[in-house]
């Protein structure tokens, strides 16, 4: 019974990401856009911190305790060493800017790509 439970929530979350994409995209405010759309304002806030608490845990932060936490990002000597001083890409999004140098580890920029594609 449990397991249908997380199956269901799962697919709620899914379902309130579409919602709250399309929020974003609309430029409004989210009691207009909550009151035509019918949704409510409370549900919306509700996704809307599972989805952030969600994306934060993914990402390495205790979205629980609020507590960052930082992590040593090693590379092994002869791992990724075609010039790994030039720039590869810079990726802006929501004011944010990630420089990405050639000899990125591949793991670490998917994670920055999939927090990315959720703001």
């Amino acid at each position: 019974m449990a397991t249908m439970k997380v199956a269901r929530h799962e697919i709620l979350k899914e379902k309130w990401r579409e919602i709250i994409k399309r929020y974003n995209e609309s430029g409004l405010s989210v009691k207009q856009w909550c009151s035509e759309n019918n949704v409510s304002p409370t549900q919306y806030y509700y996704w809307l911190r599972v989805i952030r608490q969600d994306s934060l845990i993914q990402a390495g932060t205790l979205a629980v305790t609020g507590k960052t936490q930082f992590v040593e990002i090693t590379q092994g000597k002869d791992e990724y060493q075609s010039c790994p001083s030039k720039t590869c890409a810079i990726l802006r999004s929501n004011g944010n800017e990630i420089e990405i140098l050639n000899g990125a580890d591949p793991n670490t920029l998917g994670i920055l790509l999939n927090i990315l594609g959720r703001s």
